[in-house]
């Protein structure tokens, strides 16, 4: 008898100082109004891959390079090519919705001065609890990067000859004899160029002379560029987002080439690997059912985030390697609430301080 009003005593002096019960959301009641929701946060992986596009484009007058000019060095074809130059990888924090819980009374007797002291951010990540007046700084959340690019495709480009006449061009001038005429002005531009460099004309044309030589160049490039063709080449940002799951090791981007860039059909695929966690496979951790459908007495929960090794890979090569912590990789956790203060990380769902009254 003794043993039973024992028993009935610890039970009873359990429930006199259980005050709160935290369930999951899907362990909620649509009708239950009398709680607080908060939410652990997640992590978003930001992956920009610089782009460098470079186009070539044949001279209207390729044709005639080897002829006239006398050299193989000249572009043949119109073509477009990509390169993968740089990756920049950062880590976004938001709310995570899949882990929404609820505090509530845990009857009715306390939920007459039911109080939690909850500070949450703006997207409602936990920021501490018990205190009545902190003041905790808001997550910084790294903002969305928008890249203006622009794929495309430059236009060939087409001398047109100094003639006042154009049906000139097309009756009286082959474009065999029009590329003959380029040359000509080509080899004007090297015997002025070179009067002006070597004195010839003695002419003294002060601080203009550099500017008459550049402008020369220029000339000469412009006209060159006909036979030989030009090449244009820029940079442009391929942003993606994921989400890391836990369990999943291996995440699939998309595939890239060459010659089309990324795409989803021809080229090398783009994994990511995530390797070497530092939550061994012995840590014990709730299981998805426990967490949901359980309620849990003066407990709260939080994330311990994981370190892992973020590879990604185009085919068989390495781009990107880093060490990075990820709160998807991580265990929830349980810590009492009862007479405590506590403060969390908004960003990893860490615990930050512990305060117990």
């Amino acid at each position: 008898m003794k043993k039973l009003f024992l028993i009935l005593f610890v039970i009873a002096s359990l429930n006199l100082d259980a005050q709160y019960v935290t369930n999951h959301v899907k362990n909620v009641n649509a009708k239950d109004s009398d709680g607080y929701y908060y939410q652990l946060p997640r992590n978003i992986i930001q992956i920009d891959f610089v782009i460098e596009k470079e186009q070539s484009f044949k001279g209207k007058y390729c044709s005639f390079a080897k002829e006239m000019l006398n050299t193989d060095n000249y572009i043949k074809e119109n073509s477009t090519s990509f390169r993968i130059k740089d990756v920049i990888v950062n880590i976004l924090t938001e709310a995570d919705p899949n882990y929404i819980f609820y505090i509530s009374a845990s009857d009715e007797k306390t939920k007459e001065n039911f109080n939690v002291n909850l500070e949450l951010t703006s997207e409602g990540i936990i920021q501490s609890f018990g205190y009545n007046e902190y003041v905790a700084k808001d997550t910084d959340v790294i903002p969305h990067k928008e890249f203006i690019s622009s794929d495309e495709e430059k236009e060939e480009y087409h001398y047109i000859p100094i003639i006042d006449d154009e049906e000139d061009v097309t009756t009286n001038y082959t474009e065999k004899e029009i590329a003959a005429s380029i040359v000509n002005e080509i080899k004007n531009i090297r015997t002025a160029y070179f009067d002006l460099i070597s004195g010839y004309q003695e002419v003294n044309y002060g601080t203009t002379i550099n500017s008459m030589i550049e402008e020369l160049k220029k000339l000469e490039k412009e006209y060159l560029e006909m036979f030989l063709g030009t090449k244009d080449t820029h940079e442009y940002i391929k942003t993606f987002y994921v989400i890391p799951e836990e369990g999943k090791s291996t995440l699939f981007l998309g595939k890239f080439s060459e010659i089309e860039g990324f795409n989803t059909k021809i080229g090398d695929n783009i994994k990511i690997n995530f390797k070497d966690s530092s939550m061994g496979n012995n840590t014990n951790k709730l299981s998805k059912d426990d967490i949901e459908n359980t309620s849990f007495i003066n407990k709260l929960f939080y994330r311990t985030p994981a370190n892992v090794t973020m590879q990604i890979m185009l085919a068989d090569n390495l781009i990107f390697e880093n060490r990075l912590k990820i709160n998807q990789f991580g265990n929830l956790v349980l810590v009492p609430m009862n007479k405590m203060k506590l403060i969390f990380d908004t960003n990893t769902g860490q615990i930050l301080s512990v305060i117990k009254e």
